[in-house]
C-alpha cells in the first residue's frame, strides 16, 4: 500500500491517505471544509487551481478526456 498526498480542491487543504494496489482513492471529505473533491498533489497547475477555486461548487463538475 502506498501513502499518497492528496489537495482539497476546494481549499488547497493537504492529506495523507493509503491507496491500496488497484483501489479506488476515497480520501473522503475536507476535514477543514468539508468538500469532497480531491487531486493528487503535484497534478494541478497553479492555473487550474485558481479556475477550480474561482467558480462555484455547483459549476466544478470536471468531464472526463
Amino acid at each position: 500500500m502506498a501513502r499518497i498526498t492528496v489537495e482539497c480542491l476546494a481549499c488547497g487543504a493537504n492529506r495523507s491517505v493509503v491507496q491500496a494496489e488497484r483501489q479506488r482513492l476515497e480520501p473522503g471529505e475536507c476535514p477543514r471544509c468539508g468538500y469532497v473533491g480531491w487531486a493528487r498533489r503535484g497534478e494541478l497547475t497553479e492555473n487550474l487551481r485558481r479556475a477550480l477555486r474561482e467558480r462555484t461548487t455547483e459549476r466544478r463538475r470536471l468531464r472526463p478526456v
